[in-house]
């Protein structure tokens, strides 16, 4: 064995033999045959001394024969097996316990097989047994106890026990929940002291948190290792997107995987499409209570029209309304005042369609939100989306959020990982607050996405900076642990400071915004604004940088309200036209022609119709903007179709 290693597998194989009957009938019945099934095919592993190994895989990939092979309960077929030291090991419940013996009697005899005198285990009985929490059960026979009961007292022993090496299996799901934290505290103590540990966990988070190197089986081989965040990662995806692993899942019974495969199913994704495994999936999930499964589902029984169909369908819509579910409300309201979707629905969405034909996104993603939000079949969801993709092609990150929980979530479009993520993006990049912190939660977490904390301080700080509270929470964090950033505490202090004052800094302003209205009351309005600055409240700074301006209070600071105009306008929104404003005028800032046709085309979809013949003069005339007649015609006409007199006039249009 290498020098500094704990646990050496060379080339190990092993395989069991399994009885399976054979399709060919017997003289009385089916007969069986044996096969192999192979587990490991020549499997090497090294884990150093003090090593904490995060083993993940899924049901039926090794896991917990690979602990029995290294604890020496299950020999190998071919290869060897070394391990230096005493070794400890809890690898399913119960496991080891003499069933007709008290609860006591197995702790010494565990102790006896793990190497210790009976005089040894007289001075740790009692700590096992407080650890355990069944004291008042202790003097019974193991086999009138619950499996966590057992499942305690062998943590417990685990515990107590001096070894070099332990070997656990699902160890923190021991128990309770209250157990569970104690045995999760404990298990922390020792990894402290260098023990080594190999861990098999269905849970991302307890690898990610407590190993130091984590391998991923399956098949018979390990097909990643490295760091735990990166491992548990490209799993959790492998996982999440898998045909194969979504399949068994369902068959099992998981709902959310039920309505998984469905959509699957409907979209073709990763399997051939199939309308009738589709129907069938969506009734499972249906069946199990899945909201958006019960609403997909009654929507294929009102297709058939039958008065049975209807009245089941009349159910599944009640259940998810009583759910919250928005479409299920709609349709049992509508249903109920004559079977047809509410005229006035149809009314207002014709009005949003011919407006949307003006091409102007705001009113095209006007189309697309009522289409989505009132969608009475699938067409409807599916126009939405196309409308949605329609109007983002003038960037707006509100739309880029639509699009990827829509992508996301398979609404009026196939559910995509990958498309949910670029549309994310995209959002996160144009200034989507929501969306960048979500982006960073991915990366933090690591389960969509490799993890990067680098990325993931990035994008909460850019939060923390635009006034969102659980960013700025965040970060106060991460600077305070060293989380993707160098730690410093002055800095996490301030940040902490920031997120205590930004809690009340929103009534500092609706309260600023009273006082003006109501004399008498001896405080400063604009000295509550101020404060509300201080903690990012965008706002507040907008507010600000006007009373700069103004010079209300005595204060009067252009350079300040300069500042304040610039820092608003940092995310997309009326801000950043108003700076845009002032740049076209020359007012407060030096007339720059460039600048403000660069603030108006990053909120484009925000443009008035007399900001959109500015645009439209600006690429006429090359003022800011490199001469374009095609871009020039493209604004006149969408100030035209807000109603500009001077656009209508230029094109020839009635008033």
């Amino acid at each position: 064995m290498k020098k500094g290693n704990a646990i050496e597998l060379k080339n190990v194989s092993k395989s069991f033999k399994l009885e399976v009957r054979s399709e060919e009938k017997g003289l009385f019945s089916k007969k069986t045959v044996t096969t192999s099934h192979v587990v490991f095919d020549d499997l090497s592993l090294e884990v150093k001394k003090g090593e904490v190994l995060g083993v993940l895989g899924r049901n039926g990939s090794g896991k917990s024969t690979l602990l029995s092979i290294m604890a020496k309960i299950l020999e190998p077929d071919t290869g060897t097996v070394e391990v230096n030291g005493k070794v400890v090991s809890i690898l399913s419940l119960g496991m080891g316990f003499q069933h007709e013996m008290s609860g006591r009697e197995n702790i010494y005899l565990k102790g006896e097989l793990y190497g210790f005198s009976r005089k040894e285990m007289d001075a740790k009985v009692e700590e096992i047994i407080d650890f355990s929490g069944i004291r008042k059960y202790i003097d019974n026979p193991i086999k009138t106890y619950s499996s966590g009961m057992s499942g305690r007292l062998a943590f417990s022993i685990m515990l107590h026990v001096n070894a070099d090496v332990m070997l656990v299996d699902e160890v923190l799901s021991t128990g309770d929940a209250s157990f569970s934290a104690k045995a999760g505290t404990a298990f922390r103590n020792i990894i402290k002291q260098g023990k080594t540990v190999v861990f098999v966990s269905h849970s991302m988070s307890a690898v990610t948190e407590l190993c130091t190197r984590a391998i991923w089986i399956e098949k018979g081989k390990i097909v990643a290792e490295g760091k735990p965040k990166i491992v548990c990662a490209k799993y959790s995806k492998t996982m999440s997107e898998s045909f194969d692993v979504i399949y068994d899942q369902a068959q099992s019974g998981v709902v959310s995987a039920q309505y998984k495969l469905a959509l699957m199913y409907r979209d073709g994704k990763d399997v051939e499409p199939s309308d009738e495994l589709y129907r069938e999936w969506i009734k499972r999930a249906s069946d199990q209570g899945h909201v958006d499964a019960q609403v997909a589902y009654a929507d294929i029984l009102m297709e058939s029209g039958s008065d049975e169909d209807v009245s089941e369908a009349m159910v599944l819509y009640q259940s998810a309304a009583d759910k919250g579910d928005s479409t299920a409300r709609m349709k049992i309201s509508a249903m109920v005042g004559g079977g047809e979707a509410d005229p006035d629905r149809e009314e207002i969405l014709e009005i949003c369609r011919q407006l949307a034909e003006s091409g102007a996104p705001s009113d095209v993603a006007r189309y697309a939100a009522i289409l989505l939000k009132t969608a009475w079949t699938e067409d409807d969801r599916r126009l939405s989306y196309e409308k949605y993709m329609q109007a983002s092609e003038d960037g707006n990150p509100d739309v880029y959020y639509q699009l990827a929980q829509m992508r996301k979530d398979g609404v009026g479009t196939k559910k995509s990982t990958s498309g949910y993520l670029e549309m994310l993006q995209k959002a996160s990049d144009a200034g989507h607050i929501k969306a960048m912190g979500e982006l960073a939660s991915i990366y933090r977490e690591g389960k969509l996405l490799e993890p990067d904390d680098k990325k993931a301080f990035e994008l909460y700080m850019k939060c923390a900076r635009n006034g969102s509270t659980s960013g700025q929470y965040r970060v106060a964090c991460m600077l305070r642990d060293g989380i993707g950033v160098e730690p410093d505490k002055e800095k996490s202090d301030k940040w902490f400071h920031i997120y205590s004052h930004a809690i009340i800094s929103m009534y500092q302003m609706s309260v600023s915004e009273i006082i003006r209205k109501r004399p008498g009351i001896d405080v400063d309005p604009d000295a509550l604004v101020m404060k509300s600055a201080m903690a990012y409240n965008p706002k507040a700074i907008t507010e600000l940088a006007s009373i700069y301006r103004s010079g209300g209070s005595k204060i009067s600071d252009i350079s300040r309200a300069k500042e304040c105009y610039i820092k608003a306008a940092e995310i997309p929104g009326a801000p950043r036209l108003v700076l845009g404003d002032m740049y076209y005028e020359g007012e407060l800032f030096e007339q720059d022609y460039a600048k403000a046709a660069e603030l108006y085309l990053d909120t484009s979809y925000l443009l008035d119709s007399a900001r959109c013949y500015r645009m439209y003069l600006m690429y006429r005339d090359g003022k800011g903007v490199e001469k374009n007649d095609e871009q020039a015609q493209k604004y006149l006409k969408r100030a035209a179709a807000k109603g500009h007199r001077e656009a209508r006039r230029t094109l020839g249009l009635s008033f």
